[in-house]
Order: structure tokens, then C-alpha cells, then sequence
């Protein structure tokens, strides 16, 4: 009889093409993987990826050779470190290295393409997810600023407070990771690929404690620069701003396989940038054929790409702009002559139930299939009379909540992409609308419920006219206008730059909830840098509404000469989470009301909570009281307005 020792165990693994073996005992029980790290020095991280990867190959070996790659500080080094435009004497106190000066557009550009065609041990797909700040490869992420925090207290040792009272003066819980660690890097280093897979496959693993542990695992074999990137990538905040750049994504893609870039675009509008690479890694260019535009499969409708302020080209098409819902129609009849019907919205999801009688009007279309863009809108009848719906008011209606107003539904069409099998996004616009009109006008007139109708507009000869159409629109009770080039193809899923919107500043006008201090240089402190606002609730209270910034120093003083004067510190200290970290500040008693220029409302993943995105200060309304400000169904109307269309 022979005694199994370690030393043993150790030959086999060695000895194994098999990956999976490492974290495999006799049997069907799993090994344990203190004991897998101490015995064959293998990290739990590394035992939970190569786990994963064995029940992703349902069965097959993982080769030993499935995680090499150029090491993460390399990948770091050679490609965050540039693209995340830390300047050099930023870099050299956070990880004591010199650095060049940050790089143009064009510079940006020849390293995306070099990093894309160079054999560095990532596929594709890893390589966009670099690239794209997202090692989740379009996955959700399941941690934030809040969790990062208690992993650094479980690997640091140190107290929230102590974390927090760090992070107001350091303001970005990156630099935090950074800082924590002691050396600039760790031997043995890390690999790209064993990271990248680790952060994939931890997205997809619902016990909390294990991700945690799977991030432990990785934060204590990181060096500084490692670190800061690791915080980056799982909170999606790397910043490189390529996520906006899809057209050169595409045409990397296209020059990487000697492709038409427009195939790409098309293939990209149809799926995600992530499944196109797949395909033309694993199947070639001629699988993108593969994915076509056919009825009933969602697609991504194209967005204005603009203002009309940066129209340099007549003429225009200038036609209405809605305030409703974006819904893409699709008919599809097969060989024997049944019939389907979708309507889907921008997020691609189907509201043709949502919607009575929709389901009818698209079958009235005279053709076999077709797709046709548009938007759901509608009148309501108040006390002034008719008048256009809002946003809010459609979508009222159609959840039917209780004393929401009746509203006479209508869509309105204004673009077709497919008609009896064919795709014809690559016509000029002007053809389309000429399709258009044959399909839609034989309905015009009829009485369906909703009825359809051809959005209306004008050739624009220059700035004058688009001002104009503008002003008539708007008297209409409508949102605005849209110009188009006559000649333009439909950009599917893309911000096409031939689009060009023009609708009223969004603003509103809230009432300051807190000062939050200045923490980003000596000058600064004890200055607020920003202020909580908020907006008024049915109960007679405030919705927090986020953070406002990018005050000028003067009408800084003049809000903090304000709280001064009148008393309006509360004495209660509060804590907020910014881009840059959890800050302090103080409440405030609500009596300061401004005026607030916003981009759009976002609702926080967890709480639910509404908040404006990119809030700057306009104006301070002395002359409003805080009970003349905005309320919260203001922004639940601008959130829906942007949410459906």
C-alpha cells in the first residue's frame, strides 16, 4: 500500500493537459480550495475561472494553455494607461512611473487598431471588451461603489470611516484600490486572460460571498497600477470613450477581416458589437450573412445624431418631432398566409399587446412584410381644448392608471427599412419616404384605432426655413423637429450624424437639499463644490434628485452667502456618492430654488430612485418660492419620455 502525499498530487497536475484537473478530487466531490491554493498554488479566482471554463466546454479539457496571455500590468501599461488620458504627472504620483503626454484622436486610433491585429493572447471579443471598458462583454456588473468599499475593508483591514475620510481627499476609489497596494506590481504576475475571464464568468455567479471572494483573490495579486484598472473595469468607469464611437469600432472590425465597414455597422445595428466579433472569429466574414434583417426580429432604430445648429449642408427634410413612444411595426406573412405582428420599442421589447387595435391597423398594410419606424403619439381633450399628449399621458393611457386622461391614439410613420423582403436602409431617404407613401397612404383616412398617418414635413433651402417649420411645429403643441439629408441611409443603431433634432432646453427648477464640500484641491476647501437638489413630492416633501456641479466661483458665493445669511445649515452631516467618490457635505434647510440644464434622467439600479444625468446650474430663481418648484412627476414624465421614445 502506498501513502498519497502531496508532492504526488502535484507530479499528476503537472503531468495533466487538462486545466480542470486542478480543481478536481477523487469522485464527485469538489477539492477544497484552501487546499488547491496552498498545496498546488492555485488562487481561488483561478480555481473558480477554470471551474467555469469546464462547464462552458460541457465536458471538453481546458487546455493548459487557455489563460496565457501578456500579463494584466502589461495590458494595463500598454493600454489603459493611454487611452485613459491620465496626465503624466497624475500617473507618476498614483504609480510612481513617467509617462508620455496624452494622445490625439489619431494616435487613439493607430493604438486601437495595433492592439486589435496583435497576437496578445485574447480573443476578440476580450479585446473589445478592453478596448470598450467592459470585461462583462455586455453583461451586467453587480458591483458598485459601495461594494468596492467593503472588499477594500476586508482586504485592508481598515474602518468605512477611515475609507470615506481617505476618499474625500483622494475622490476617486480607484486611486483608493492604488493606494492600498504596496508595490507598483506582484510576482508572479497576473495574466490578462485569467482576470478578464475571472470578471466574465463572476458576472454570472449569483452567490454574493463568492464573487467577493473571487475579487479578493485578484486584488491581492494586483500591484498599484493593476488595481486602480480592476476598480475601472468593474464599476465600467474606464473612460476610454470608444462605447461612443461605434463607427470606429466597425471600421477596425472591417479592416481587421478586409470587410465592407458597412456590413459591420449593419451586423452591429442588428445584434452587438460582442456577437459580431464572435462570428467573424469563430465562422469568418460571410457568418455576418447570417445575420439579416427579417420581421419579428427586433432591431436597433437610428437616433438623431445632432442639433440643427450644426446643419451645413442644404436642403433638409424638416419634419414634425413627437412626443411619444418610438415603436419599430413589423408584419410578417408566411408562404401559406399567416400572419404576425410586433411592435417594438428602442430597448427591443414587443408592446403590440400593450397597445388595443395596433395589432389590426399593421395588418391593414398592403404587403407581405415590412418593418416601418415611427412613433406612437397622441391628443387629449382638456379644458383649452385639443391638444397633443405627453409622453407621460401615452404611457398613463396604456398601463391604465386610474385617472390617467383618455387619449386618441395615432402613429405616425416616417420611415420604412425592410418592404417584401427586401432591406432598404441603404436607399436614400428620399426613395424610402417615396416607399413610404405607397404603403401607408391607401390607410390614411381609414377608421382604425390606432390610425396611422405619414409624419409631415418640408424641404428646408436653408437656416430661415428650418427656424420656421421650427416655430409652426412648436405652436402645434409638438416637441420640435427633426432634419434629415434627403440622400441619407438609414444608420441602423447608430446616432446617424444626418439627423439632426431641435426641441426646447430641458430644464427645471428645483430647490437646493445639501452642500457638499470641495475636495479636489487646497484652494477649494472648505468651499462646497456641489449641491443636492431636489424636487417637490405629492406629500408635501423632496425627492432627492442628485447632485448638481459645475458652478462658476461666482454664483458659488452668492449661494453660500445665502446659506450663511438666512441660516440655512441644518447641522446634519450627509455623505454623497459622486463619480469621484463618496464626498461630505451638510444638509440643508430647502429655500435656495434654481434653475437646473440636464441631459436626461436615469434611474438608479437597486433603488429605483430618479436623478437627472449631467445636471449643470443655470440660473438662481430668487424671485420662486420652494413650493413653486418642479415636482417629482416632472421628471417621472421626462424619464418616460426617454425611456419609450
Amino acid at each position: 500500500m502506498r501513502l498519497i502525499k502531496s508532492d504526488d498530487i502535484r507530479n499528476w497536475v503537472g503531468e495533466s493537459p487538462d486545466l480542470a484537473q486542478y480543481v478536481h478530487s477523487i469522485g464527485e466531490k469538489q477539492a477544497d480550495a484552501e487546499y488547491v491554493n496552498q498545496e498546488l498554488g492555485v488562487p481561488y479566482h483561478l480555481q473558480f475561472t477554470i471551474a467555469k471554463l469546464a462547464e462552458e466546454r460541457l465536458g471538453e479539457p481546458v487546455p493548459k494553455n487557455a489563460l496565457d496571455s501578456i500579463p494584466f500590468y502589461s495590458l494595463c501599461k500598454g493600454l489603459f494607461l493611454p487611452f485613459s488620458g491620465l496626465q503624466p504627472e497624475r500617473a507618476g504620483g498614483l504609480f510612481g512611473i513617467v509617462t508620455g503626454e496624452a494622445m490625439d484622436s489619431a494616435a487613439r486610433e493607430k493604438l486601437l487598431l495595433d492592439f486589435v491585429q496583435k497576437e496578445v493572447g485574447l480573443d476578440l471579443p476580450q479585446k473589445l471588451g478592453c478596448v470598450l471598458g467592459d470585461p462583462f462583454l455586455g453583461k451586467p456588473s453587480t458591483f458598485r461603489r459601495d461594494s468596492l468599499l467593503r472588499l477594500l475593508m476586508s482586504v485592508s483591514l481598515k474602518s468605512r470611516r477611515e475609507l470615506l475620510d481617505r476618499l474625500t481627499v483622494v475622490g476617486d476609489v480607484s486611486v483608493l484600490f492604488a493606494e492600498l497596494r504596496p508595490e507598483l506590481r506582484e510576482e508572479p504576475s497576473l495574466t490578462a486572460a485569467e482576470v478578464l475571464q475571472a470578471l466574465r464568468l463572476m458576472s454570472q455567479e449569483r452567490n454574493k460571498a463568492n464573487r467577493y471572494e473571487i475579487l479578493r483573490s485578484l486584488l491581492v495579486r494586483c500591484g498599484k497600477m493593476e488595481a486602480y484598472f480592476l476598480a475601472k473595469l468593474l464599476l465600467r468607469k474606464a473612460g476610454f470613450g470608444f462605447d461612443y464611437q461605434g463607427p470606429l469600432i466597425a471600421r477596425i472590425l472591417a479592416g481587421h477581416f478586409s470587410i465592407d465597414e458597412g456590413f459591420v455597422s449593419q451586423a452591429i445595428g442588428l445584434t452587438d458589437v460582442f456577437h459580431v466579433a464572435r462570428l467573424l472569429t469563430e465562422e469568418g466574414p460571410d457568418a455576418l450573412r447570417k445575420i439579416q434583417m427579417q420581421p419579428l426580429v427586433p432591431i436597433r432604430p437610428a437616433l438623431a445624431g445632432g442639433t440643427t445648429e450644426e446643419i451645413k449642408t442644404f436642403p433638409v427634410f424638416v419634419e414634425r418631432k413627437y412626443d411619444g413612444i418610438r415603436l419599430m411595426l413589423h408584419k410578417s406573412t408566411d408562404s401559406r398566409g399567416s400572419m404576425l405582428c410586433g411592435a417594438y420599442t428602442r430597448n427591443r421589447h414587443d408592446w403590440l399587446e400593450l397597445v388595443a387595435g395596433l395589432d389590426q391597423t399593421i395588418r391593414t398594410l398592403p404587403c407581405r412584410n415590412c418593418i416601418v419606424d415611427g412613433e406612437l403619439y397622441g391628443t387629449v381633450i382638456d379644458l383649452e381644448g385639443a391638444r397633443p399628449a405627453s409622453v407621460y399621458e401615452v404611457y398613463a393611457a396604456l398601463q391604465g392608471e386610474k385617472g390617467s386622461m383618455p387619449v386618441n391614439l395615432k402613429f405616425a410613420a416616417f420611415d420604412l427599412v425592410y418592404i417584401d423582403n427586401q432591406d432598404i436602409t441603404r436607399f436614400p431617404l428620399s426613395q424610402r419616404r417615396q416607399r413610404l407613401q405607397m404603403l401607408v397612404g391607401p390607410l390614411l383616412g381609414m377608421p382604425l384605432s390606432p390610425s396611422m398617418t405619414i409624419s409631415e414635413g418640408q424641404i428646408a433651402q436653408h437656416k430661415d426655413d428650418v427656424s420656421r417649420l421650427y416655430g409652426h411645429f412648436r405652436a402645434q403643441g409638438y416637441e420640435g423637429i427633426i432634419a434629415k439629408d434627403p440622400e441619407g441611409q438609414y444608420a441602423l443603431g447608430a446616432r446617424d450624424p444626418n439627423w439632426r433634432k431641435r426641441k426646447p432646453e430641458i430644464t427645471l427648477d428645483l430647490v437646493l437639499l445639501g452642500a457638499v464640500l470641495a475636495v479636489t484641491s487646497k484652494e477649494h476647501a472648505g468651499r462646497f463644490g456641489s449641491y443636492v437638489i431636489g424636487a417637490r413630492t405629492p406629500e408635501g416633501g423632496w425627492h432627492d434628485a442628485g447632485d448638481v456641479a459645475g458652478l462658476d466661483k461666482i454664483r458659488d458665493q452668492e449661494i453660500q452667502g445665502e446659506i450663511m445669511r438666512s441660516g440655512l445649515l441644518t447641522g446634519r452631516r450627509i455623505e454623497r456618492p459622486s463619480s469621484s467618490g463618496v464626498r461630505p457635505g451638510f444638509e440643508l434647510r430647502p429655500e435656495i430654488v434654481v434653475t437646473v440644464r440636464f441631459e436626461g434622467i436615469v434611474r438608479e439600479t437597486g433603488s429605483g430612485k430618479l436623478s437627472l444625468r449631467d445636471p449643470k446650474l443655470v440660473v438662481i430663481r430668487s424671485d420662486k418660492s420652494p413650493g413653486e418648484v418642479d415636482s417629482i412627476k416632472a421628471i417621472e414624465e421626462l424619464y418616460l419620455r426617454q425611456r419609450v421614445g
